[in-house]
């Protein structure tokens, strides 16, 4: 018997682009009439739309120009021929991601891609019912059993460790400076502050001591920061920019896909052997002071299967680790190029030494608006992109005007439309923040009145970066509490400036949109003691 042949990468690719072509063709010609024709750009080329030219560049700048051109909502040439339809309007916003969430889900593509690095978890699953009996939970489901990890008893013990594990690195930094004949030394704040991030939810999240404060690289890091070496080649290009058209790309065998394998073998490794302390875990569930797994054994009263416990550590791992870490990168950038706020964010933090968690959350207001300044500006995540399940009717806060000419007060969309929350582009638009938008400016969180647009976001103080609904980041206080923490600890003793003068910085997409000095792999800052008065 003849061998089938051995298709290459690219002639799955090319029939995958066919089929589903082809398959476009006949979803337009026959609901067409169904859907609100929008304007927007025209298209650059057939194959990448904008797709690439998104993910390579800052794509909130991008949104934020044509909504200037065309509207709170229009669409635009993505992948293979395809369209999505762009939401900034606030209200359009609010029914997608709270009123009707669970008919606007995540793509098919974007769903196989976090599979293939978790296994499974509250990440990978949509809907409010089960999926099917004694196989998965829903969305819904999987948020009520990790919710008790999340209660403000929890986050105010948590903050304990969050600062102990901050100090260790104060510890180290030290060390350093009294080995140094300068003033000051130069450090890749992105690896310290992966250090801190790693450290807490290992402590916070599993009751584990990864033992990771000090000069070498985590394993995990490593893999996390591998993510951003393929960025910009042609396989990563192909799985960023054509997944959400094509599922079938989140699972060939290219470069990115190995990266996020990788990545998903070592999270497993570190899972596993977290599963071994179950017994600790189960022990220590009698009061608040508990890891995030141990709240979900006791909140569900019954021994999780391996498999269950390892695809919530995973993404316990995933969503407690990189976000985190990359947006404390981004504020420490930030306040050396700023060092007018950081003085004065220093001020406020000497007045509370060993702060509290109440103190953190209450009595430093500055504090507090340097950290909605850097989760506005530096959103971990820059886009929300949904696809609607059935045909909608999705409601407008103001009117906007089509494509014919018509002015319409909401617009239809059909099942299998891809929709996309630009949660930079709404950050930071001139025509919600006013003319200084794209200012690191935490003093506008101390103002009497945020501009009236702003208030009608919906979210967490009127910022997407943790969208919101039954979606939003369930872990947000938890990773608000340990930022201010490491915060409070780090500008206490440090003062930061940046490696030249602040050009040479460059935005680059792993899993997030982290922060790098142009030819090197990490943020280097110079950094100097702070001396006690």
């Amino acid at each position: 018997m003849e061998l089938l042949h051995p298709y290459s990468v690219f002639d799955v690719v090319a029939v995958s682009v066919c089929a589903s072509l082809v398959f476009a063709m006949i979803r337009r010609l026959f609901l067409r009439s169904k859907v609100t024709i929008l304007s927007g750009p025209k298209r650059p080329n057939w194959l990448w739309g904008y797709n690439r030219m998104l993910i390579s560049g800052t794509s909130g700048d991008y949104f934020e120009d044509w909504q200037k051109q065309y509207g709170d909502v229009y669409r635009i040439p993505t992948a293979a021929g395809a369209e999505r339809t762009v939401i900034m309007d606030s209200r359009a916003i609010g029914y997608i991601l709270n009123t009707n969430a669970y008919n606007f889900v995540r793509h098919e593509g974007n769903r196989r891609s976090i599979r293939r690095m978790l296994g499974g978890g509250i990440l990978t699953v949509e809907g409010k019912c089960f999926q099917a009996i004694n196989v998965n939970y829903s969305h819904h489901e999987h948020r009520k059993a990790m919710s008790p990890g999340f209660t403000i008893a929890s986050i105010r013990f948590f903050t304990t460790i969050f600062t102990d594990a901050t100090h260790k690195v104060r510890e180290q930094w030290l060390a350093k400076m009294a080995d140094s004949k300068d003033k000051e030394i130069v450090l890749d704040i992105e690896h310290w502050m992966n250090a801190i991030s790693f450290e807490s939810i290992g402590e916070a999240g599993f009751s584990h001591d990864f033992d990771c404060i000090n000069d070498e690289v985590s394993t995990i890091g490593t893999a996390f920061t591998s993510l951003g070496s393929t960025s910009g080649n042609l396989a990563s290009a192909i799985v960023l920019a054509l997944v959400q058209a094509f599922p079938i790309v989140a699972s060939l065998p290219l470069a990115r896909n190995k990266a996020m394998d990788n990545l998903h073998f070592l999270m497993q490794d570190v899972a596993k052997s977290v599963t071994k302390e179950r017994k600790t875990m189960s022990s220590e569930v009698s009061d608040d002071r508990r890891s995030l797994v141990a709240s979900i054994i006791k909140a569900e009263n019954r021994n999780l299967s391996e498999d269950e416990v390892i695809a919530q550590i995973n993404t316990l791992l995933l969503a407690g680790f990189e976000t985190t870490s990359t947006t404390m990168a981004w504020c420490l950038h930030e306040l050396s190029i700023n060092p007018r706020v950081q003085n004065k964010l220093r001020e406020e933090i000497m007045r509370f030494p060993a702060a509290t968690h109440e103190q953190l959350a209450t009595q430093m207001p500055y504090l507090n608006a340097v950290v909605q300044e850097t989760l506005r500006t530096h959103p971990a995540v820059v886009e929300n992109h949904r696809v609607t399940m059935k045909d909608d009717s999705i409601p407008l806060q103001r009117p906007i005007k089509l494509a014919n000419g018509k002015t319409v007060d909401h617009i239809e969309v059909s099942a299998g439309m891809g929709l996309i929350i630009p949660i930079e582009a709404m950050n930071k638009s001139s025509a919600f923040w006013g003319p200084d938008s794209h200012e690191f400016k935490p003093e506008r969180w101390l103002e009497n009145e945020l501009p009236k647009k702003v208030t009608e976001i919906q979210g967490f103080h009127h910022l997407l970066t943790f969208i919101d609904g039954p979606r939003n980041c369930i872990g947000k206080n938890f990773a608000v509490a340990e930022f201010k923490a490491a915060m409070s600890v780090i500008i206490s003793s440090f003062a930061f400036a940046p490696l030249t003068d602040g050009s040479d910085i460059q935005r680059v997409r792993t899993l997030v949109q982290r922060v790098r000095n142009k030819g090197y792999d990490g943020l280097l800052l110079r950094v100097s003691r702070v001396e006690d008065d």
